[in-house]
Parts: C-alpha cells; structure tokens; sequence
C-alpha cells in the first residue's frame, strides 16, 4: 500500500481544506470590485471655437453657435474691450477638462451637459466663474 501523505500531519488537512474553500470566495470578490464601473465623468472636450477679431470673423463664429452649448466672451476695462489670448481653462468638479488659449474674445465649448468652472488668465491676472452647459452669453472681466 502507497501512502500519499504519510509526511502530513493529520490536523493539517483540514487547515489546506479551509484555505483552498476560501480561495474562490476571496477572487470573487476581489473581482467584483476590480469589475465594479466608476463613475460618469464628463468626456473631455468635443470642441471648441475661438475668435472673433474682426467683424467678419465675428459673424463667422456667431455662426457656428448652435454647433456648442456654452460661451464666453473675454472683455477688459471699463469699456468692455475684446480681449485675445487668454489662457482658459475648464473644470467639472476637480476635472480639468480643457485648457487652451483663446485667440479672440468669444468662445464656443462644447461639454456634456453640467456645471463647470471656467477660469482665464490674461496679463497675470486671473478672474474665474460658475457657468451651466446652455448658457451662451457670459463674460470674464478685467
């Protein structure tokens, strides 16, 4: 007669029988969470327009905003002058979900629907502010 685990204590077997049954409990649930979908977040930014130097240009880009659900205008002094190259950028919460420098005084985004905050810097100053996807007709000011 063959003994197959003569060297084995007796009180082993049933200690490797637990931990063997266990076994597929714990990757199963370690799965499921690994598995588990995170969250929606909003998808970076689909597109965004900027411009508007120029009447001409200006027209073109009015234009184009059904194409958007959001806009902005950059304006300066107490005049409201139209102001260029102003670094924008775009958050949902923490996100950053664009950033890019606006070549002109109006922009068209657009973003999966949501609140965002919206923030452009232009000559070292920084001016920032809430908008709600939909609102077109909002403005920074220096």
């Amino acid at each position: 007669m063959i003994k197959t685990h003569a060297a084995m204590p007796r009180n082993i077997l049933p200690k490797l029988a637990f931990l063997v049954a266990g076994v597929p409990l714990f990757m199963v649930g370690t799965q499921a969470h690994e598995q588990k979908p995170l969250p929606d977040a909003p998808h970076r930014i689909v597109s965004h327009r900027c411009g508007g130097v120029g009447d001409d240009s200006l027209k073109q880009l009015k234009a184009q905003a059904e194409n958007f659900n959001l806009g902005f205008w950059m304006v300066g002094g107490p005049g409201g002058a139209y102001l260029a190259d102003v670094q924008i950028q775009i958050q949902f919460g923490a996100l950053t979900v664009a950033s890019f420098n606006a070549n002109g005084p109006l922009c068209y985004v657009k973003l999966p629907a949501g609140r965002y905050t919206v923030t452009g810097t232009h000559s070292g100053q920084t001016r920032t502010m809430q908008m709600q996807s939909g609102s077109m007709n909002n403005y920074l000011r220096w």
